[in-house]
């Protein structure tokens, strides 16, 4: 009975669908097939159409079928990627988070607008503009959206502090805020430096350089380049990095593709960093730049790669502007490392498998430790000195770290992937944030003396267990300090800047410390 309804139901939407067509002549028209489609649709269409949402769809569906990193760049996507490439953008110099539906300042830019009005971490955002931002469900990108602005345009923004009975109007005038792409640079012993690549911009060489000198001024004979969460940018800023390693007429790098024929990238001068010991580190979040600085290294045997397998991304993209501020984002060639390596990973089976490829590499690592498992592409290459190395999806480090499977590290993690950690440091920020600067006067002093109590971390574990994030004694344990100077890590970047961040956190940071063991002479 029910297949007959069933039947009975197909056979009569077929024949409504029947009936209600009208049969149109033929359709002439001069261009493409899809200048006719639209052309049908703007004239002859049901309902009012916005041409400009169909068409922003149609031109990123044709660009989605090439490859996972063609694209379509909206006018509003568009001008944050030149944002991004540049290193800076038009604003008010802050960092913001949400915090159970309000909006937050987590940061002040030093020197920034934000600064010289008077705004702290802290500040709870109630509107901009007069436009209300908090406790209404605002997308963080549309905050973001309405503080930016031009510059020298004037931001209103209606801020409240904890200790404060009423809310206030602060006028931030907007400026050129730079966005580093080296948020930390420092010596880890009397020997190694370290220096933290977050982007490859335009900026990127030149905040490297000067990172490179004064850590060498410092006495630095060994370096970490670390490019872990790495996902690239600028492909030339990779090559100039390059540069500073390599003595002269060493290939970096090699570029091809169907339209454009092949282009090396070779070393012209031998660099800032030609001698002395080099780790590189990345992981699977290092991608593109990352991985052709990476390739650089290992091919020409000039440092060892420690890690996991890096992303796989080895195709160039170029940027076509058109004429209404839109531009395409299009695949034009295949980087390949001076052995010949491509690492690309496979697309073929669509975007949606290439990312998921992504999660499954990862899950194999929890679960198998064999270095071949890793290994998609089995075809050997060499490097300078003979050694194998492969290609296929990602870098392979010549040293791999595994990622930690220790259960008793989960409760921690959640702590900070569920925002715990975070959320309490606000909280002794903001009621607390005045008088801590006014003791530890400097990042120094705040890193030598202030102390997270034992009563402290109680607190925030009470919180914790009212989210439902069971207390794990184990992790208390084995891993208490190490929550203590994550809560201390963050209310030092909130006061004082990223660098304290780091200056706490690296010290207890377990793959740098095997990174700095490990026993790969070349």
């Amino acid at each position: 009975m029910f297949v007959g309804s069933l039947v009975g139901i197909i056979a009569t939407t077929s024949a409504f669908r029947k009936h209600n067509i009208e049969l149109a002549d033929s359709y002439s028209f001069n261009g493409s097939k899809l200048n006719a489609i639209w052309d049908l649709v703007d004239r002859r269409y049901v309902d009012p159409v916005n041409s400009d949402s169909v068409m922003d769809k149609v031109y990123s569906a044709i660009l989605s079928t090439l490859d996972p990193h063609s694209a379509y760049l909206t006018k509003e996507v568009l001008k944050k990627e030149k944002e991004t490439l540049r290193g800076n953008f038009e604003g008010v110099g802050i960092v913001l988070f949400i915090n159970h539906d309000t909006v937050c300042v987590d940061r002040i830019i030093a020197g920034g607008p934000s600064e010289r009005a008077g705004m702290e971490p802290g500040d709870r955002i109630l509107s901009v503009d007069g436009t209300p931002v908090s406790g209404v469900s605002m997308p963080i990108d549309s905050v973001i959206c309405r503080i930016r602005g031009p510059r020298k345009s004037i931001a209103d923004i209606q801020i409240k502090r904890p200790a404060e009975k009423n809310s206030r109007i602060v006028k931030v005038v907007r400026d050129i805020i730079n966005t580093p792409s080296v948020p930390y640079s420092g010596m880890i012993d009397n020997n190694t430096g370290y220096i933290r690549l977050s982007v490859f911009n335009d900026k990127t060489y030149d905040e490297f350089c000067d990172a490179v000198i004064t850590l060498k001024k410092r006495g630095m004979k060994r370096m970490v380049l670390d490019l872990r969460d790495n996902g690239g940018g600028v492909l030339s800023a990779a090559t100039k990095i390059c540069d500073e390693f390599l003595p002269s007429n060493e290939l970096i790098v090699y570029t091809q593709g169907n339209h454009y024929r092949r282009e090396e990238v070779h070393s012209q001068k031998g660099g800032l960093f030609c001698e002395g010991e080099l780790i590189v580190m990345i992981d699977e979040y290092s991608a593109s730049a990352s991985e052709i600085v990476a390739g650089a290294i290992q091919d020409n045997d000039r440092g060892i790669i420690v890690g996991r397998r890096s992303f796989g991304k080895g195709l160039v993209q170029q940027q076509f502007p058109l004429p209404d501020e839109t531009a395409v984002l299009l695949t034009i060639a295949r980087y390949y490392t001076p052995s010949g390596r491509c690492i690309q990973r496979p697309y073929n089976k669509g975007t949606d498998e290439y990312y998921a490829d992504l999660v499954n590499h990862v899950l194999e690592e929890y679960s198998d430790d064999s270095i071949l498992s890793q290994i998609s592409d089995s075809t050997p290459y060499h490097t300078v000195l003979g050694r194998t190395v492969y290609g296929g999806g990602g870098i392979l480090p010549d040293h791999i770290i595994h990622i930690k499977t220790d259960t008793n590290i989960v409760y921690y993690n959640k702590l900070i992937n569920k925002g715990i950690v975070k959320d309490y440091a606000f909280s002794i920020v903001s009621l607390q944030g005045g008088a801590i600067k006014k003791k530890y006067r400097d990042s120094d002093t705040f890193i030598n003396q202030y102390n997270v109590s034992d009563a402290m971390l109680e607190e925030m574990f009470k919180q914790a267990d009212k989210s439902g994030i069971s207390r794990n004694t184990n992790t208390l344990k084995h891993y208490k300090n190490e929550i203590r100077s994550r809560v201390k890590a963050e209310i030092g970047n909130m006061l004082y800047s990223s660098d304290v961040f780091y200056r706490i956190l690296l010290p207890f940071d377990p793959e740098l410390k095997e990174a700095l063991n490990a026993n790969i002479k070349l």
